[in-house]
């Protein structure tokens, strides 16, 4: 089965709502083996709703439209469905008692307006809203099953739950769809396609993506079919990405990078400090964002400044003469010294340029070097020479998931000069 879905009102087309509703429903279909071909947000136009409900019906099995089923003038959705469909719209009495039960519960008076909630197409059904005054509507036309909620999230999902989801599971007869989700760093989307391009074929099941949000690639593993077969069809093309991979992939699922490397630290009990210039402090954000990260963060220094890495590091001012403060030597330096006053089994430094000004044709915009500090001394000491593109924010950003990833490899007693691509 495949459906729409057609999300409706000017709050969500003007950007001044996010439509968080269609998110939902996507996720709800795909738990029921229900592809969702495409999904349409239109604003409160009735000539648009009702273009895209006419664009909607036979292309489908399902359309789900949610939104625009309010009292005011600019709820526009059951005319137009009425319209779309060819059909008058008719009041449906057990609705109408239904809301003038509602208004007297709450000793309100009903108003002309709320009476068209009770409207329908004539071959449609109400369906109850047991959150709100808005009744919802099932329909069919053209071989395509119509389900209408209001737009308000909490009395949608009560909506769906309660009276569609039912019905949507008796038809998908058993087959579900189930997606996962490995998440990984240190590599850019196009190298991480050409690692699993033979498994990305278009129209295979299971079907493998990549998407990418805030420097982060993501390999999604989607699967449809019996509910008995799909979990093994989804291991299994795991393990292949996973081969190919490696331990690029951090986490699976919803597990960040920096609960990924709180748990490889706390699983060693093992610590870290930080010494940060261009991030700004950000690693160590990132870090103490993790529950429990307290037994393993120990301590971070943000030395924005020369005299700062002199004074709060006790590092060599010469050292920062004779290479700069942006160089392999002071990244180390940064990381070896923070390690020895924390007294931490890792650390990590971070010396670099994030922009807009500052680089120079030796040393531009961009270029980071990070290094870990590890257990062993100088022996132990990984620098990395990165060069990062974008804006300030996503240098800073970059910079900091490298270092985390970077702490990663070498916990994992991985050299990531032989993961990372270079």
């Amino acid at each position: 089965m495949n459906a729409i879905i057609l999300s409706i009102g000017d709050e969500l087309t003007s950007g001044l709502t996010i439509n968080s509703n269609a998110a939902w429903l996507g996720q709800k279909l795909s738990a029921l083996g229900i592809h969702c071909r495409l999904q349409l947000t239109v604003g409160d136009d009735q000539a648009a709703i009702v273009s895209a409900i006419r664009q909607s019906i036979g292309t489908c099995d399902v359309l789900i439209i949610s939104g625009g089923l309010g009292p005011t003038e600019d709820d526009l959705t059951r005319g137009s469905l009425a319209q779309a469909m060819d059909e008058p719209l008719v009041q449906d009495q057990e609705a109408l008692r239904d809301l003038e039960a509602f208004f007297e519960r709450i000793k309100r008076k009903m108003t002309d307006n709320n009476r068209l909630q009770a409207m329908r197409p004539r071959s449609a059904a109400c369906v109850k809203n047991s959150c709100g005054t808005a009744p919802g509507i099932i329909a069919r036309c053209g071989g395509t099953h119509i389900f209408v909620m209001p737009g308000v999230p909490k009395e949608m999902k009560a909506m769906f739950e309660q009276a569609f989801q039912p019905l949507l599971q008796a038809a998908a007869e058993g087959v579900v769809r189930q997606i996962t989700r490995l998440n990984t760093c240190g590599a850019g989307e196009s190298w991480i396609g050409s690692q699993i391009a033979d498994l990305m074929q278009r129209g295979a099941n299971p079907a493998v993506g990549t998407t990418v949000h805030d420097g982060i690639v993501s390999v999604r593993i989607y699967a449809s079919g019996p509910r008995d077969q799909v979990a093994a069809m989804i291991a299994e093309k795991t393990a292949a990405v996973r081969q190919r991979l490696g331990a690029l992939i951090f986490s699976s699922d919803e597990i960040t990078l920096d609960a990924a490397v709180t748990h490889e630290l706390l699983q060693r009990h093992q610590s870290v400090a930080t010494a940060e210039s261009c991030t700004g402090g950000m690693v160590a954000m990132m870090l103490t964002n993790i529950p429990g990260s307290s037994h393993c963060f120990k301590q971070g220094w943000v030395t924005y400044s020369n005299e700062s890495k002199a004074a709060e590091l006790n590092m060599n001012p010469d050292l920062i003469k004779k290479f700069g403060a942006v160089s392999r030597e002071v990244a180390g330096a940064m990381a070896t010294l923070a390690r020895c006053a924390a007294r931490t089994t890792w650390a990590i430094g971070i010396t670099g340029i994030a922009g807009p000004d500052g680089g120079s044709p030796e040393k531009p915009v961009g270029l980071v070097y990070i290094s870990i500090a590890g257990p062993k001394s100088d022996d132990e000491l990984y620098i990395r020479t990165c060069h990062f593109s974008g804006d300030r924010q996503s240098i800073r950003l970059r910079s900091s998931q490298m270092a985390l990833t970077l702490l990663r490899l070498k916990l994992l007693g991985l050299d990531p000069d032989a993961i990372l691509p270079p």
